[in-house]
C-alpha cells in the first residue's frame, strides 16, 4: 500500500486518525480539512491520487501519469538546522513518473489561515531571542527570504506581509526533494468547501497564496487559476545545495454540491 506512518500501513480513515490524526480530536470531523484530505487521498484505497490532484500535474508539460508512489501523511520536513518545529506537511507524497521522480507536499485547507504573517513571526522571534540569546528564529527567517524570494522588486508584495506557512512548506517541499536526489517539488494546496466553511475566509486565503506568488515569482504570476504554476528556480543558497524546480498549485474539492 502506498501510505504508511513509520511501519504503520494507512489502508482507512481509521488507520490514518490513529496513526497520523490531529492531535485534537475535535478537528478529526467530516467537513474539515484533516478528515477530508484522508478521504480524498483514500477514495480507492490509495491506488491514485485524487482525480484533481491528478489532473493538475498531468496537464502540466513537466509531469506526467504517476507511474508509482507511495505517500506519509501528517510529514515532518525540516528545511535547516535549528531548533523548533520544521515544516508540518498534511500530506507527503514521492512520486514517479516518465520524467523521472518528484516530491508533492500537500497543504489541506477548509478555511484555516495559513497561519501568522511573517511580521508576527518575527516579532514572536525577537520576544524569544531576548529570553534567550542563542534562539534562531530570526535567522530562521532571514534565511528563508534569501532562499525563496531574493531582494524585493519594485511593486512586490512586502515579506512581511506574507504568511509564514506557505515559506515553510515550500522551503520543507525543497529540502526534501533535495534528500530524495529530484529536481522537482511541487507545494499543492488542496482545499475543501464545505458546509463547514466560510467563504470570506477562502477568499482570503487566496488573496494570501497570490501574494506568495506574486513575490516568490517577481510578479510573472499573479493570480493561480487551476493550472500549476511554475517552475521557478529559487535562489536555493543557504538551505539548499543546488537549484530544484518549484512548482505551486491550487485545486479545491466542492462538498457542498
Amino acid at each position: 500500500m502506498p501510505f504508511g506512518k513509520g511501519k504503520n500501513l494507512i489502508t482507512s480513515l481509521t488507520d490514518w486518525e490513529t496513526w497520523a490524526g490531529p492531535k485534537s480530536k475535535d478537528h478529526w470531523v467530516p467537513d474539515r480539512s484533516a478528515m477530508e484530505a484522508a478521504r480524498s487521498w483514500l477514495h480507492d484505497g490509495g491506488k491514485t491520487f485524487p482525480p484533481e490532484v491528478g489532473h493538475i500535474l498531468e496537464a502540466h508539460p513537466d509531469f506526467g501519469p504517476a507511474l508509482a508512489w507511495h505517500g506519509e501523511p501528517e510529514a515532518k520536513l525540516p528545511f535547516d538546522s535549528f531548533a523548533g518545529e520544521p515544516s508540518n506537511i498534511d500530506v507527503l507524497v514521492v512520486a514517479q513518473d516518465t520524467f523521472g521522480s518528484y516530491v508533492l507536499a500537500v497543504e489541506a485547507k477548509a478555511d484555516e489561515p495559513f497561519s501568522a504573517t511573517v511580521a508576527d513571526t518575527l516579532a514572536d522571534a525577537i520576544e524569544r531571542k531576548l529570553k534567550n540569546p542563542r534562539s534562531g528564529g530570526l535567522v530562521r527567517v532571514e534565511q528563508l527570504g534569501a532562499a525563496l524570494l531574493g531582494p524585493r522588486q519594485s511593486g512586490e508584495p512586502k515579506i512581511v506581509d506574507l504568511r509564514y506557512q506557505l515559506l515553510t512548506a515550500a522551503a520543507g517541499a525543497l529540502c526534501e526533494a533535495e534528500r530524495q536526489r529530484t529536481d522537482r517539488a511541487v507545494l499543492l494546496i488542496h482545499e475543501f468547501v464545505t458546509r463547514k466553511t466560510n467563504d470570506r475566509k477562502h477568499r482570503q486565503n487566496d488573496i494570501d497564496l497570490c501574494q506568495f506568488l506574486r513575490r516568490l515569482s517577481h510578479g510573472s504570476v499573479r493570480t493561480l487559476g487551476t493550472q500549476l504554476a511554475g517552475p521557478f528556480l529559487v535562489a536555493s543558497s543557504p538551505l539548499l545545495h543546488k537549484p530544484i524546480r518549484l512548482y505551486v498549485g491550487k485545486v479545491t474539492r466542492n462538498l457542498r454540491q
